[in-house]
């Protein structure tokens, strides 16, 4: 309510924070980027993704990082639609004490087929998800190339279940790879449930 047509124009940048990709990155694996992801402002931090799915929180205030985790993507392979992240999702187990380690957890799907949970306070990640805190998708066939598969969207979190998405290289064979939505149990990372939505009522893909 503060900010109006008459002042909007005396709005001055309050800070800016750059995830260093360009310096760290090999420009060839910087030319298929995407950098699209939406903050959440959860545990008064700013928390959100790189296009190489490295997590960042910072300082809402001041900017500065708090912590990063880095899932250590490789840049070999080639993203069906460019590296990208497009967020993450935030989840508080009811059911753990206040002071629990990931109590308040953070959920991202990234480009080579991982969802991975981290303590939503530190960025370390929670040991009782999966293995050592992410679960590899099961794809179900081999890929045409590394990269033929990503999930590039921002989990959801509903009921106690992680759900992801998932995306492929549209028009290169017509044998792809499912396009699946998955749910795994939040706390533990065991898979709950599958569904196709290109296979029902009697269209077999």
């Amino acid at each position: 309510a503060q900010i109006t047509p008459a002042n909007v124009g005396h709005l001055v940048r309050a800070w800016e924070f750059r995830t260093g990709d360009l310096a760290a990155r090999p420009p060839a694996a910087i030319a298929r980027t995407k950098f699209e992801a939406t903050p959440l402002f959860v545990e008064n931090s700013l928390i959100f993704c790189s296009p190489f799915n490295e997590v960042i929180a910072v300082d809402p205030g001041s900017g500065a990082q708090k912590w990063r985790y880095d899932p250590r993507i490789s840049t070999s392979q080639r993203p069906g639609n460019r590296y990208v992240c497009r967020g993450v999702a935030y989840w508080v187990d009811d059911q753990a004490a206040e002071s629990a380690a990931c109590r308040a957890r953070i959920f991202m799907g990234t480009n080579d087929a991982r969802v991975i949970a981290l303590d939503a306070r530190t960025g370390i990640p929670c040991a009782d998800f999966g293995a050592g805190g992410e679960v590899k998708i099961d794809i179900g066939k081999p890929l045409a190339w590394p990269g033929e598969f990503q999930i590039t969207s921002a989990p959801v979190v509903s009921r106690g279940v992680v759900i992801v998405g998932s995306s492929i290289s549209d028009n290169v064979r017509v044998d792809a790879p499912s396009g699946a939505v998955r749910a795994f149990d939040a706390r533990r990372g065991v898979a709950r449930w599958s569904w196709d939505p290109l296979v029902h009522d009697g269209i077999v893909a």
